[in-house]
């Protein structure tokens, strides 16, 4: 991991390899609630009212992850060493 990190424009801080990943997650979970509601408007499943639901949750939970990020960013939320 710490060869990939290196090779991203220099080294990274613990700090910053923590708020990337919170912004990847939240990326993803973005990502993953746009192809759900366009699976559950297509009307080609019969549990369109479950995947609503999922995206509502995935939704809650991207904005904690990207409230999250704004706290590492601003720093109110410190890791000193990286994982992994």
């Amino acid at each position: 991991m710490n060869a990939l990190i290196e090779d991203l424009d220099g080294p990274r801080t613990a700090q910053q390899e923590l708020f990337y990943d919170l912004e990847d997650a939240s990326a993803v979970i973005g990502w993953s609630v746009v192809e759900l509601t366009a699976l559950a408007a297509g009307g080609h499943s019969s549990d369109a009212a479950a995947l609503t639901k999922v995206c509502a949750l995935l939704t809650a939970q991207q904005q904690k992850l990207e409230a999250y990020a704004n706290e590492v960013k601003a720093q109110r939320i410190n890791r000193s060493e990286a994982i992994g």
